[in-house]
Parts: structure tokens; sequence; C-alpha cells
């Protein structure tokens, strides 16, 4: 594992400290010097090569020193961004409008699961794609499963899924038993890192998604929301989850969501429509007929 550290030299430079675990610790002073009140961003590749020592980094956003809990809105720009078509970002605290965020790509399906003991007591299968607002501007964020990773417990009547990663200090999904015979979603509580440096927290513990039978899994292959708050919506795809009576490590019977269902209502609904009409058709042709016999026997 390798940690870097910043630390004030004459000048407002700054010290890069990689250390590795091990026998090996490598220090580099980096003659970059930048004002002690600007924002850095360096989008541009660097690497910083020392003992054997070979460093990547990208996408680099930093404040040594955050004047009263405030990011700056000066932004010092590395060389390479300055010569690059990468261009600067300027942060404003509350801009006037809503900003739209770019739609994202379906985000990939990730499993997850809670032991207890030596069993599985919860199973999980989704795409997970976070919107947030915050200071009235909106971002969508793909979960990305494979620098993810699960925790949580399972008792008699509820149950804890926890995701967390290097942005999300936590992501936890409550599930509730209610009537002695179904579960549901209870609730689902956030704390994150955003972009500018700032923690994003929502907790909701009165929800009711995802119902289905105790025993059986719940399962939705479309996209739903989970709407936990106006500031933050949770966009699911590929859903599985059995939160109770997980047998041998697998899913159980599968409860289809209603978006699932509606896909069989449309034939259904078709079919009765169109022998509604053939019924109407075939009724008109022997009310016809008799009429015209009647005709005949009356000549």
């Amino acid at each position: 594992m390798v940690c870097f550290r910043l630390f004030p030299v004459p000048g407002s430079g700054l010290v890069l400290v990689c250390l590795v675990l091990g026998i090996l610790t490598v220090d580099e002073l980096l003659a970059i010097r930048i004002p002690l009140n600007d924002l850095f961003r360096c989008n541009s590749l660097s690497t910083l090569e020392k003992n054997d020592v070979v460093q990547h980094y990208w996408d680099v956003l930093v404040q040594a020193f955050v004047q009263n809990g405030t990011v700056s809105t000066n932004e010092f720009l590395c060389d390479k961004d300055k010569t690059s078509t990468v261009a600067p970002t300027i942060h404003t605290t509350v801009p006037s409008p809503t900003t739209t965020p770019t739609p994202k790509e379906k985000p990939e399906a990730g499993t997850y699961s809670v032991n207890n003991g030596n069993d599985t007591c919860l199973l999980a299968t989704m795409g997970l794609q976070l919107n947030i607002t915050q200071d009235k501007v909106a971002s969508v964020i793909n979960i990305n499963p494979n620098t993810t990773h699960s925790t949580g417990s399972c008792r008699s009547h509820t149950a804890l899924l926890r995701l967390n990663s290097s942005t999300i200090k936590y992501l936890d999904f409550v599930f509730a038993v209610k009537n002695e015979n179904r579960f549901y979603l209870k609730e689902v509580n956030i704390s994150m890192y955003l972009v500018n440096g700032s923690v994003f927290s929502i907790a909701n513990n009165n929800l009711s998604y995802w119902d289905a039978p105790l025993g059986s899994s719940y399962m939705c292959n479309k996209e739903q929301t989970v709407s936990v708050s106006g500031a933050f919506q949770i966009n699911t795809f590929d859903l599985r989850v059995q939160p109770f009576n997980v047998t041998q490590g697998k899913y159980s019977t599968a409860q289809d969501c209603s978006a699932d269902d509606d896909n069989f209502l449309v034939p259904i609904a078709v079919g009765a429509a169109l022998a509604g009409v053939l019924i109407l058709v075939l009724l008109a042709y022997f009310i016809g007929l008799k009429h015209h016999h009647a005709g005949y026997e009356q000549f």
C-alpha cells in the first residue's frame, strides 16, 4: 500500500511522501509552487520515479490549506493541463440554476453478500446509480462493484447490507420483516465524499420498497428508482435481493417486480382486445345472415 501526504514547505510548495509497507521509504520534493489559497488541479497523467519506485497519478484535485472550511474557487493548473485541451473547472458555491447531470451509461451489476458465521445470510445483485443534488448542482454517479466492499449483519427481523469504497463512507440498505411473512426495504443511509471535497449525508428510515414474501427473493430486471429524499435517489438495474432465509448461499424463488409484470400484461391485453373484436365480427356476421334468410322467407 502507498500513502501520500502533503506538507507545507517554505514558499507554499508541496512535499509528496510515498511510504511503502516494508523496508523501503521514498521522500521526494516536487518543485511545484502553488499560491496558498488556490485549489491545485492536474487531470493529466504525471509520473514520479525514485529508487525503483514508480508513481503514476492523474485527476488530482487538492487544496492543502482550506480556509474556514470553504474550498477555494481559484484553480492552479499544472503545466501539462495548461498545454492540453483540458478545460479548467471553476467551482461555485451556490450556482443559481440547478444543473442537469450528463446521462450516464447503465452501471455494472455487482454481487454482494453478508455472512453470519460460515453461512451466507444475505444476498444482493444489482447495478447502482446514485443521483445527488447539492447546492443546486446535480450529479450522477455509477457505483463500480469491483472497488466496492460489502459488510452487514443479519437478525431475525432486520438485516443490513453496507457498501463502502474509497469515496463512499457507507451506503446502508436496511431490510425489515412485516406481518411475519414478508420483507421490504425499510431504510437507506448514505455518507460519501463529493468531488469538491464536501461530505454528502442523507438518511431515511421510512421507506417501503422491494416487497416480497419471506423465503423468496425480490427481483426486478427493469430500472427502478428508490427515492430516499428530494436530493438523493438510487436507480437500480438487474436487481435481485434476499435479506432473509438464504439457503446454501443461493437465491430462492423470485418475486418479480411490477415493472417486469407489466411486460406480461401487455400481450395479454392485446390478445383480449383482438378476441373481443373477433367476437363482435362473428356476431355481426350471424345477425346479418339471420336477417338475410328472414328476407327470403317473407318473399
